[in-house]
């Protein structure tokens, strides 16, 4: 068997690149987090709403789909269980229905 070679390709880092691209990733982040906000507004239990606006976050989202991230096990453990509402959340504050993941 013959063995295969590879070529490693390296992308510069230009300095000034590098600060566009963080203020991309901000105020991609600050669109996340304003879209949050207006979610958690449709969520009805106050205790759902309190575990997800202290320790959820909104870290992706797509046409079908909402990424929330959470600090913890234990807190993933209780968001998870808090799943149907949270949906029920996305689907009033957009119209559609957005699976929703939650990841620690």
């Amino acid at each position: 068997m013959q063995s295969q070679k590879f070529v490693q390709l390296e992308l510069p880092v230009i300095p000034q690149k590098m600060g566009t691209l963080k203020t991309v990733e901000n105020v991609i982040q600050e669109m996340l987090d304003i879209t949050w906000h207006s979610v958690i507004t449709y969520i009805q239990m106050p205790s759902t709403k309190t575990l997800m606006s202290e320790h959820g976050k909104l870290v992706a989202l797509d046409n079908r789909e909402a990424r929330i991230r959470v600090s913890s096990i234990p807190l993933y453990k209780i968001a998870q269980t808090k799943l149907p509402e949270i949906q029920a959340a996305f689907q009033k504050a957009f119209g559609v229905q957005i699976k929703v993941r939650i990841e620690v």
